[in-house]
């Protein structure tokens, strides 16, 4: 079974660490030309996204590899620099948008301070719950099988009376009854299982035939919509119910943690927007088309 990110992370941490090695150290290099060291090699793999970083973790090989492209990309890099590339206005232009990129979202990070606590967003939680308990109901749901015969098939309402006549024999499978007959390509493969759906997603009359059926077993008459015609199985049945807090409380304090963190970072946005001041000439001659440099050939 495959470490979780959760154990995985802090040993990545460890082995590329001063407690693990007494100095920063090569891990990989060209003579002569770019080194990568543990620290680099450490810094890259935390800039990747947790599933990109659960690939590579315990895997050496593919430590490897990572280190090796991080190796190639130091060298061109070094080699552009050597040839005066990062002189080239159009190059120069791109290095400057990425330092800014990377800097700004370091500002912005900072701008989100330490981490909300969790005591307290669980307060904030539960006074959102309590403020609108209704947001958090759940409708009545079912779960049905079908078996469609498209209106496009010959005599098509006769042949889904014949498959409603069967359904309706006993121990008859009707799974195997939708894989076999059912021209729903969605839904064949699965028996004609269409999962759990509330009143609002289906057309009308097929919703009204597949909550109007009671009991798990219970088949609709033939009904029919712009697809066809249509043998329903009610499968299962959920009644509508409101969910507790504490099935709810997990999303309640992430979504508060996230929108306490936009908002400080917005309040730094808004400040530096606040000062912007524009060139409405200049804006609307690059908007016309005019760069202020040479015509392209």
């Amino acid at each position: 079974m495959r470490p979780t990110l959760h154990f995985l992370l802090p040993v990545l941490l460890l082995a590329f660490s001063p407690l693990a090695h007494s100095a920063d150290r090569a891990v990989a290099s060209i003579p002569g030309g770019v080194t990568v060291t543990t620290d680099d090699l450490r810094n890259e793999l935390l800039r990747l996204q947790p599933q990109a970083q659960a690939q590579l973790l315990g895997r050496p090989s593919e430590v490897m590899r990572f280190a090796q492209t991080l190796v190639v990309r130091g060298e061109l890099a070094r080699r552009a620099e050597a040839d005066g590339l990062h002189s080239d206005p159009k190059v120069a232009s791109a290095l400057r948008a990425a330092r800014e990129r990377v800097l700004s979202e370091a500002a912005l990070a900072r701008a989100e301070g330490a981490a909300a606590d969790r005591a307290a967003l669980e307060r904030l939680a539960r006074n959102q719950y309590d403020a609108e308990p209704q947001k958090f109901d759940t409708p009545e749901q079912v779960r049905v099988r079908h078996i469609l015969v498209s209106a496009k098939a010959c005599e098509p309402e006769a042949n889904a009376r014949e498959l409603l006549a069967k359904a309706r024999q006993p121990g008859t499978d009707f799974a195997a009854l939708a894989k076999e007959n059912s021209d729903d390509p969605g839904s064949a493969a699965r028996g004609g299982d269409l999962g759990f759906f509330a009143r609002g997603r289906m057309t009308a009359a097929f919703e009204n035939a597949a909550f109007a059926l009671k009991q798990p077993g219970d088949l609709s008459e033939v009904v029919k919509t712009e697809f066809g015609y249509h043998v329903i199985r009610l499968e299962e049945r959920k009644p509508a119910e409101r969910q507790p807090f504490e099935a709810v409380r997990d999303n309640l304090v992430k979504s508060l943690a996230e929108s306490e963190s936009r908002a400080r970072r917005q309040v730094v946005l808004d400040q530096i927007t606040a000062a912007i001041q524009f060139d409405r000439d200049a804006i609307e001659a690059v908007a016309a088309g005019g760069t202020g440099g040479a015509k392209p050939n």
